[in-house]
């Protein structure tokens, strides 16, 4: 859990400049345009820097189990935090249908740009009120490895904490294509030292093909079928280096499109960290956005459970906010 599955990397280390983009007004009603989703209020990033500055991934949050950073997670609403399902392996006696840990031993860290900030720095702490497993999460493969965390309290919208667009259903983004992943996960044999500083990282898309041929390539195994998923993607280069890795598990995987920042993947699993031709391997947010809009418009705010719940209950006064890649930015009302 928190290892990306298995899979740690390196100390996040890297940057790139990204466009400023003006704020739209906050989110009040179905159809807002425009929407205050993937645009930070803070920019100027440094090719090759390492610690990420307040305000330039407002989406991040620490996902926290009897106070200790287990896992990455992304804001996508007020209420609701996008991470992955393996980040709840280690406690769960059944995949996808328990835990063994009681919701008040898990909080959510948003606003922060440390792990472990001190009192009088920036930071909003809220309990978890549900997770959601997707219910075809398999830990054997890590097919599905997407969960939702629904905050027992929603949050203001800041210019420290901010949604993530969600991508268009089943529009991936090509190979070569260069996001961002950021964390608080390990170094190369490292944890993250003292004030525990986001990380950032700045790596191209892999396509699943290529990405499968690198896994398969002096594996030792013989496979009876692909290792990388249609619902997965992978980002990283083929020499190693740089990659994702423990404690960055759930974190966000997001590529600038159009001045807007969009959510690609969820960091995964991977071989270790960084090493050639093992990049780390993300779940592919595209495949889900259904079943993430899906999830949260049918989640009764009374819920108390960790398995999937079905559609058809609308949550008042929760906004998704959507960005459809290629055409209109929106914000879907959960109203």
């Amino acid at each position: 859990r928190g290892s990306r599955c298995v899979i740690p990397a390196p100390r996040l280390l890297a940057c790139a400049g990204a466009r400023g983009a003006q704020r739209g007004p906050r989110i009040s009603g179905p159809w807002t345009h425009p929407a205050v989703c993937g645009r930070p209020h803070v920019s100027g990033r440094i090719v090759s820097g390492q610690n990420a500055q307040p305000g330039q991934w407002p989406w991040q949050v620490s996902l926290r189990e009897h106070g200790q950073h287990v896992c990455g997670g992304s804001l996508i609403t007020e209420a609701w935090v996008l991470t992955a399902a393996h980040c709840f392996d280690q406690s769960s006696p059944v995949p996808a249908h328990g835990t063994l840990q009681p919701l008040s031993a898990y909080f959510v860290l948003l606003g922060s740009i440390s792990s472990y900030p001190q009192a009088g720095e920036p930071q909003e702490l809220r309990a978890v009120a549900q997770f959601i497993k997707h219910p075809e999460y398999w830990e054997e493969n890590n097919r599905a490895d997407v969960a939702l965390v629904r905050l027992a309290a929603p949050v203001t919208f800041t210019d420290l904490i901010l949604p993530v667009c969600l991508p268009k259903p089943g529009d991936s983004l090509g190979h070569g294509t260069w996001c961002w992943v950021t964390g608080w996960g390990n170094g190369l044999g490292s944890s993250l030292p003292p004030p525990f500083t986001l990380q950032e990282l700045y790596l191209p898309l892999i396509d699943t093909q290529t990405c499968n041929h690198y896994y398969l390539e002096n594996s030792g195994t013989v496979t009876p079928g692909p290792v990388i998923l249609q619902d997965m993607l992978c980002a990283g280069f083929e020499s190693g280096q740089k990659d994702a890795c423990g404690g960055d598990s759930g974190g966000p995987l997001v590529c600038d499109i159009g001045g807007v920042w969009t959510q690609a993947g969820i960091v995964s699993w991977g071989h270790d960290c960084a090493l050639p031709k093992r990049p780390g391997v993300y779940i592919n947010v595209s495949i889900y956005t259904a079943w993430i809009v899906n999830t949260i418009q049918g989640s009764a705010p009374d819920a108390r459970n960790f398995s999937p719940i079905p559609a058809g209950i609308f949550f008042p006064g929760m906004l998704l906010v959507l960005y459809l890649l290629g055409d209109t930015l929106v914000s879907l009302g959960l109203a």
